[in-house]
């Protein structure tokens, strides 16, 4: 087996939208943070009941779980990124997740 064909299966199909999918894993990791901070400190609430009940329970498997569903929805989308809904919900989440993480400095900067 050629070095050239084994490294041609892992080529990006699309280098935009890969930086799309890690900005969105990078906001979702912020996010998970934040989250616990502002629970600890009593200045907001986790808005999905399953991730709350599972925040209380355990913050770092709180921090797994959501990384690695963010993650997993990311991988999906991003392995049809040849396809235009594919391409929509990857850049929907990372735009999502910009508006959350300027939420979560709101909160930081004036609670």
């Amino acid at each position: 087996m050629r070095t050239g064909v084994l490294f041609q299966q892992y080529r990006l199909h699309n280098t935009r939208l890969f930086m799309y999918v890690l900005l969105s894993l990078l906001m979702s990791g912020y996010d998970a943070v934040a989250t616990m901070e502002h629970i600890r400190r009593g200045v907001a609430a986790e808005g999905n009941p399953l991730m709350d009940s599972l925040i209380q329970r355990n913050a770092v498997l709180f921090f797994f779980v959501k990384m690695l569903l963010t993650a997993l929805g990311l991988m999906f989308c991003y392995s049809f990124s040849q396809r235009r809904l594919a391409q929509l919900g990857i850049k929907a989440v990372a735009s999502i997740y910009a508006l959350v993480c300027i939420y979560h400095t709101f909160i930081v900067f004036f609670e």
